[in-house]
């Protein structure tokens, strides 16, 4: 009974590992109009999906997966990011800890948000490291990758708790505009039914749907062997 109980848990890993999951979920960063002809790359920049559309989206969460198995449970933990070739620049320069070369602005997409960043320090991703009062968990958003960073000291504030666009990462290499959008605090969304069973099935609701499966068939098998002896009796 047990290996049966656990199947949903196995079946979700091999569903997020799959390439498929992948594509769709790193996908998810931006609008299908420009995501659904963009290259999709994985976390180790392997081609998934090749485009035509000169845009790339791939995870951007520098932690990894938090699961041993090495599998995201969710698109929101991968973080995803669509960018375009001086998006691409940007990012390359980040992932090696170096000043972005870049030719001109970018904007980039992040609508499944991040799984939290120290708004002051663009290489701070664990809440126990950042300055409390700096630790941003961001929900849907745009960016706009500038070329010269300086240009944002002035032109906008880097308080994340209004609402208006603001500057991550400000006075650093790494200054950037954050563009939040519809749930970028948490507030409530309407998800699909694609979205709401891709939910269910990742932690910690698919451990819960284990228990109650658990849970139902002990009450079955309970209630048969109590009928078996109520029937031998009346015999």
């Amino acid at each position: 009974m047990l290996p049966a109980l656990l199947f949903p848990l196995s079946a979700a890993i091999d569903l997020h590992a799959s390439i498929e999951w992948q594509i769709e979920a790193y996908s998810a960063a931006a609008p299908s109009f420009l995501s659904s002809k963009a290259t999709i790359l994985d976390s180790t920049q392997k081609v998934l999906r090749n485009g035509t559309n000169g845009w790339t989206c791939m995870p951007a969460n520098p932690s990894g997966p938090a699961s041993e198995d090495g599998v995201w449970a969710s698109a929101r933990e991968a973080a995803p990011v669509c960018f375009d070739a001086a998006g691409f620049d940007w990012m390359k320069g980040w992932m090696a800890r170096k000043k972005p070369l870049m030719k001109r602005d970018a904007f980039v997409w992040m609508l499944q948000g991040d799984v939290g960043f120290d708004n002051t320090d663009p290489f701070v991703t664990s809440k126990e490291e950042a300055d409390p009062d700096q630790w941003i968990e961001s929900g849907p958003h745009l960016m706009m990758f500038p070329k010269d960073p300086a240009a944002l000291s002035d032109a906008f504030t880097s308080d994340f708790s209004l609402g208006e666009p603001y500057t991550m990462f400000p006075g650093t290499d790494f200054a950037h505009l954050m563009i939040p959008a519809s749930g970028y605090y948490g507030e409530e969304t309407t998800l699909s039914p694609e979205e709401l069973l891709d939910l269910l099935m990742s932690p910690p609701y698919i451990y819960i749907l284990a228990a109650l499966v658990l849970l139902l068939a002990s009450g079955a098998l309970a209630g048969g062997r109590g009928g078996s002896k109520a029937g031998t009796q009346l015999a």
